[in-house]
C-alpha cells in the first residue's frame, strides 16, 4: 500500500497508554480523530485539547455511546474504535460489543482479546458473530501480545523450513517503566502480598498464554496442554528503594506442552533493577534462528506503535474476530 488510507478514529479510555496513542493518532495524516470518552470524573467533561493538546474542539464524553453517537448519521466503513481500557475480556467485552453495534471496527489493548479461543472460547465466538452481522473487524494488539512474544517469532519462523521448538525470553527493568508497571509486578511486596495478590488476579502479565498459543497455532504445532506460572524475583539486597526480601518483580513462564516435548516456552521476567533487559527468540529448526533485541523492545511506545499501525489493516480486513495470525504482518502505518 502506498497512501494512507483515510480513517476516522474514536478513542475510548484515556489512561496513560490510551492519551499516548491519542497523541500518536493526531500525529498521523490521513486520520480524522472524533474525539474520545473516558467517564473519569477528573476527566468527563473536561475541553479534550486539555487532555490531547490538537485535538478537535470536543468535550471529553462521559460514555462511549455518547461519542459514537456523534458521528451514527454519517457512518463510514473506514470507523475505528481504539479501545484502551483494561486486559481481561470479561471486563471489556461489553464496550467491544457497544463499538460493533455501532458498527465500528475495533482495534483494542485487551490482552485476552489477542486469542480469546484459549479461555473465553465462547465470548470470542459471540464477537465474531456480532461483527460478521455488522461488517465490522475486532482485533486486540500491542507489544506483548501483539509482536515481541508471539507476531516477531512467526515472523522468524519464516526462515526456517522446520520448527521444531520456539523460545522467547523477555527481561524488562521496571524500574525504568512508569508507576502501573511497577504495581502489576507486585514491586515492594512482601512474598505473602505477592501470593494473595497473583491469586486475586490482581498481579502479573496477562496475555502470555495467549502469545504461547498464537505461536503454536500459527506454526501449526502440536498442543496438547498449556500451563503458566508465576513466581516472585526477590531482592538480595536494597534495590531502587525496595528493602531485601522484598519483591522486585515477577518471573512469569508459559508452556505449550505436547506430550513430553515444549514445543513453545515463553519466560518472561519484569522487576526492578534486572541486568541486560533484552528480547531473545530461540527457534530450534532447520535453520536455527536466534535473534536478540538488545535493551528490549519498550512496552508503553511499542504498544502504541502496534495498536496505531494497526488502523488501516483492520480497516480492510475481512469482518469479524482477527488475531495478528490471520492479518497480513504490517508495520508502519501507510504513507508515515
Amino acid at each position: 500500500m502506498t497512501n494512507s488510507p483515510h480513517a476516522r478514529v474514536a478513542l475510548v479510555g484515556l489512561g496513560p497508554i490510551g492519551v499516548a496513542v491519542g497523541r500518536a493518532v493526531l500525529e498521523r495524516e490521513g486520520i480524522e480523530f472524533l474525539g474520545a470518552a473516558d467517564p473519569a470524573p477528573k476527566i468527563a467533561g473536561r475541553p479534550l485539547g486539555e487532555v490531547l493538546p490538537g485535538a478537535p474542539p470536543l468535550p471529553v464524553d462521559a460514555s462511549a455511546q455518547e461519542l459514537y453517537a456523534r458521528s451514527a448519521d454519517a457512518r463510514r466503513r473506514e470507523d475505528v474504535v481504539l479501545l484502551c481500557t483494561g486486559s481481561r475480556l470479561e471486563s471489556v467485552v461489553g464496550q467491544i460489543e457497544a463499538a460493533i453495534d455501532a458498527r465500528m471496527h475495533v482495534v483494542s489493548t485487551c490482552e485476552e482479546l489477542s486469542f480469546p479461543e484459549l479461555k473465553h472460547a465462547a465470548i470470542g465466538r459471540r464477537i465474531d458473530r456480532r461483527a460478521k452481522e455488522r461488517g465490522v473487524a475486532v482485533l486486540g494488539t500491542g507489544v506483548n501480545p501483539g509482536l515481541v512474544m508471539d507476531r516477531l517469532a512467526l515472523a522468524a519462523a519464516a526462515a526456517c523450513v522446520r520448527v521444531e521448538r520456539v523460545s522467547v525470553t523477555r527481561i524488562v527493568d521496571a524500574a525504568k517503566r512508569r508507576g502501573p508497571l511497577r504495581a502489576k509486578v507486585g514491586a515492594g511486596l512482601t512474598r505473602q502480598e505477592f501470593a494473595e495478590g497473583v491469586s486475586q488476579k490482581k498481579l502479573g502479565h496477562v496475555g502470555l498464554s495467549e502469545s504461547a498459543a498464537i505461536i503454536a497455532v500459527g506454526l501449526g504445532l502440536p498442543i496438547d496442554e498449556i500451563t503458566e506460572t508465576i513466581e516472585p524475583v526477590i531482592a538480595e539486597r536494597e534495590t531502587d528503594g525496595i528493602a531485601p526480601g522484598r519483591v522486585l518483580g515477577l518471573h512469569q513462564i508459559a508452556l505449550v506442552q505436547a506430550g513430553d516435548e515444549r514445543k513453545v516456552v515463553l519466560d518472561l521476567t519484569m522487576a526492578v533493577g534486572v541486568s541486560d533487559p533484552a528480547d531473545t527468540i530461540e527457534i530450534a529448526g532447520d535453520p536455527p534462528v536466534h535473534l536478540k533485541v538488545q535493551g528490549g523492545f519498550h512496552g508503553d511506545r511499542a504498544t502504541v506503535g502496534c495498536v496505531v499501525n494497526a488502523i488501516p489493516f483492520v480497516v480492510r480486513s475481512p469482518a469479524g474476530l482477527q488475531t495478528v495470525v490471520t492479518l497480513p504482518l504490517f508495520g508502519l502505518f501507510p504513507g508515515t
